[in-house]
């Protein structure tokens, strides 16, 4: 699959329009009227703000810091596995994305190169605590133990693959790790989208292009995010790098969470037979959860272009709808799942 030419971010939103315009799930006008009359200011000014990503770590640099805000990007996908995640960790994707990410940090396991192009599954298991292997005893043979792999193996695969590729794109350019990579590309002033297609173009693990009915779809999500988070951490103390002019063009950073909720608050409709399948948490696999997701970023771009003086940007708003889905009953909605990927 071809990633795109001329501006990322256009494709996204123009591959997206298309992909829903084709397909069975529509955009409520009238939902987005309702979310926007209905929405809690209060609430919104609260929960727009990325807070989960100030993390309880001490970092001597910049570098530090960046290096860490970037593993957890690269990697935040996995919530296709949050139902046995849950069961067997008691944490869900991006909780245990970043309890691995500090882990790696705390126990002093170097964030290079080297460290991510030698990753293997059991590393994985070991740094994130996931369960990938238990013991079983064959039927008519209980005096014999024998192991097998976990609901989590394929996840852990996931992790190790993506850190094997991003750590050979390093070595092979002469970057130490994440970090030099993203100061060397930023010493001189880029923009978030030129920044979005840098990261990209350079990462396999951000490649989150797909092709259905003979058209490509992009949506780019990790890759948004991460420039999104450079932009809130770090926009203040290095404006020269990071304070992206652009930074409202991007999009929504689609994953399982945003299309999910704005379906339960009638935003985006979907077939009955689609919301049975989500209902259930079964794996709808990658037309309909990159339909879901495309519907996602379109829907939030037209409660944007309708928005007030409060929905400021569609980064503020992903923020918003992603964290009010972790507020009381909210949390309780069965998501959209979607678990060969790894790309959210």
């Amino acid at each position: 699959m071809a990633l795109p030419t001329g501006n990322y971010l256009q494709a996204v939103r123009s591959s997206c329009r298309d992909l829903v315009d084709k397909s069975p799930v529509k955009i409520s006008l009238d939902g987005i009227k309702n979310f926007l009359s209905d929405l809690d200011k209060v609430q919104y000014e609260e929960l727009s703000i990325d807070t989960p990503m100030r993390m309880p770590l001490k970092f001597s640099t910049v570098a530090e810091e960046i290096n860490i805000v970037a593993l957890i990007d690269l990697l935040n996908f996995g919530s296709g596995y949050r139902v046995p995640l849950k069961a067997m960790t008691g944490r869900g994707a991006f909780d245990t994305i970043r309890f691995g990410a500090m882990a790696f940090h705390i126990g002093g396991t170097p964030l290079d190169a080297k460290t991510f192009k030698e990753m293997t599954a059991h590393q994985v298991a070991e740094l994130y605590q996931l369960p990938i292997d238990r013991e079983v005893k064959p039927p008519n043979m209980p005096w014999v133990t024998m192991t097998e792999p976990t609901e989590l193996k394929p996840f852990a695969d996931g992790i190790a693959s993506v850190l094997n590729s991003t750590g050979a794109f390093l070595e092979q350019h002469n970057y130490k790790d994440l970090a030099s990579f993203i100061l060397d590309v930023t010493k001189t002033k880029i923009t978030a989208a030129e920044l979005v297609k840098v990261l990209v173009k350079a990462l396999p693990g951000l490649q989150d292009v797909y092709e259905i009915d003979g058209q490509n779809v992009y949506v780019l999500k990790k890759a948004q995010l991460l420039v999104y988070h450079l932009w809130f951490l770090f926009h203040d103390q290095d404006p020269d790098r990071f304070g992206f002019e652009d930074i409202k063009e991007l999009t929504v950073f689609a994953d399982n969470v945003i299309p999910t909720l704005l379906i339960h608050l009638g935003v985006i409709e979907v077939p009955e037979a689609w919301k049975k399948e989500i209902d259930a948490e079964e794996d709808v696999g990658m037309v309909k959860a990159t339909t879901l997701r495309a519907a996602s970023i379109v829907a939030c771009e037209e409660i944007v272009k309708q928005g007030n003086d409060v929905v400021r940007s569609e980064g503020d708003l992903d923020v918003y709808l992603w964290r009010l889905g972790k507020v009381g009953d909210l949390r309780k909605i069965p998501r959209m799942a979607w678990r060969n990927t790894v790309m959210f």
